[in-house]
């Protein structure tokens, strides 16, 4: 007799192993924008069950991953929040901050029931600070002799 596996197990796998192929096909943050010194990214979730759900922070450096996807902060949810169209556009027009919001399209195994929409809210802040070029000296400008 075989035993099937348990679906929640299967899905963190999944979820972890498409989390690990993302953020090593990933461009580093160097390469995405040249001008990036750093990035924040800051996490919000809102449950409409008044769950309190602790906010989390990200910074990310040039010589690091740009790798934008985060998962779903429940244990049983599959789902993931993709930021990585939105903050690869932001960093290429060198917008200093984005925020916004997303709904987590996971589903959890809750109140008995297997399948539910998570529908978890986030709010997500996208911060870049430039790097610092220093400036040239300023010569004084002599005429040029005939």
């Amino acid at each position: 007799m075989r035993l099937s596996r348990n679906k929640k197990v299967v899905a963190v796998w999944d979820r972890r192993d498409e989390l690990r192929k993302g953020r090593v096909a990933a461009e580093t943050l160097r390469a995405a924008c040249p001008e990036a010194a750093s990035v924040r990214v800051e996490l919000e979730f809102r449950s409409g069950t008044g769950e309190a759900l602790v906010p989390q922070a990200f910074a990310l450096f040039p010589p690091a991953k740009a790798h934008f996807v985060y998962p779903c902060p429940y244990g049983d949810c599959c789902g993931l929040y993709d930021l990585q169209a939105v903050a690869l556009q932001a960093l290429h027009a060198g917008q200093r901050r984005t925020r916004g919001t997303l709904k987590c399209v996971g589903t959890r195994s809750r109140d008995r029931t297997i399948g539910r929409p998570c529908e978890l809210q986030m709010g997500y802040s996208i911060t870049l600070t430039m790097e610092r070029r220093p400036q040239a000296e300023k010569l004084p400008v002599t005429a040029a002799e005939p």
